[in-house]
């Protein structure tokens, strides 16, 4: 089955949140010193996980006039609220690169227990590392600009 066919068959299939969902994702870069590539495993969102992840982030304030009727309306996003909710849902498990002690980096993972980022991930990860994070999480979310295709054909079937 071609990868195309594979997405587009994914648009359809309810599947149980665990092994059989998830994804790894390799991190296009090789660090000097590093014992391997940085890596990531996600799950997607469930549906009910996405709503309450638009919920966390989106708020609506009417402005009333003075007769009751709606004047205006202002929409305010919690990004990092969406993000946070996200990666604490979706990242099963990551291998990421940590400077240590003598200027070596090493990789750490979720497993870890000591060391392990935890749940600071938004914390601690530079701008490089974040962007290609949040490009694996729209992926696995299908949030691609290609994805919206698959699901607008999922739609008209």
């Amino acid at each position: 089955m071609s990868e195309g066919m594979r997405r587009e068959a994914e648009a359809w299939i309810i599947a149980a949140a665990g092994e059989d969902t998830n994804r790894l994702f390799d991190a296009p870069v090789e660090l000097p010193g590093c014992d391997g590539r940085p890596w990531v495993v996600l799950r997607p969102l469930t549906a009910r996980e996405a709503l309450r992840r638009e919920s966390l982030g989106l708020r609506e304030e009417l402005e009333l006039g003075p007769d009751g009727t709606t004047r205006a309306v202002r929409r305010m996003y919690d990004h990092a609220a969406m993000i946070e909710f996200e990666i604490e849902r979706c990242v099963v498990e990551y291998a990421l690169p940590v400077a240590a002690e003598g200027g070596e980096v090493r990789l750490v993972r979720k497993t870890d227990g000591v060391g392990a980022l935890g749940g600071d991930l938004l914390d601690r990860l530079p701008a490089r590392l974040m962007d290609w994070l949040m490009r694996c999480l729209d992926e696995v979310n299908m949030r691609r600009p290609e994805d919206a295709e698959v699901l607008a054909e999922a739609k008209k079937a």
